[in-house]
């Protein structure tokens, strides 16, 4: 409801600016960058500092972070997904696809799909998927890989192994990931 006071404000302001849609919700394109930034700093956050994150100026690959370890000099590759509970649906299950156009299943890249508490602007539940495993786990579609995993904080699907309790969680299995030969 703010967001269309807003836009209604800047309608009166702007003369032969009538027109200017009012929007109440977020597009899919910030809630995207929303995880993305969000993501990072909680990275930062849950390595003590051992992880630099970088976002390209590009993520036509599927490549939404780029994870600097300072500790190894390694980095790796995460696709980042958001949803928020908004999406849930009626099972608690939330749909995260990736395009099989910008799926690239190389070695040390992941999945990080989350589920975004926009109020509160945090991470309410995270899957850390290795890229080279997620054909085994998602449903496969023409043109896409898709997962559905529950939200509710016992349940046991085919996701469960992937499911993290917090941000710390994420950057540990990356640190273990990191750290192995």
């Amino acid at each position: 409801m703010e967001n269309a006071a807003n836009y209604q404000r800047v309608n009166e302001a702007l003369p032969g600016h009538a027109d200017l849609p009012a929007t109440k919700s977020m597009t899919a394109t910030q809630i995207g960058t929303i995880g993305e930034v969000t993501v990072a700093a909680q990275l930062m956050l849950g390595s003590d500092g051992r992880f630099s994150p970088f976002l390209p100026f590009a993520d036509d690959d599927g490549i939404d972070l780029i994870v600097y370890d300072k500790a190894t000099g390694r980095s790796l590759p995460v696709q980042v997904k958001a949803r928020t509970s908004a999406k849930l649906g009626k099972s608690d299950t939330i749909v995260f696809d990736v395009r099989r156009k910008t799926f690239n299943d190389h070695d040390g890249a992941f999945l990080l799909a989350i589920l975004l508490d926009m109020t509160g602007g945090c991470i309410q539940r995270a899957w850390l998927i290795p890229m080279s495993e997620l054909s085994d786990v998602a449903r496969e579609r023409p043109d896409k890989l898709s997962i559905s995993p529950s939200a509710k904080e016992g349940s046991k699907d085919r996701y469960t192994p992937y499911r993290c309790v917090d941000m710390a969680e994420v950057a540990q299995r990356l640190v273990t990931h990191l750290d192995s030969p």
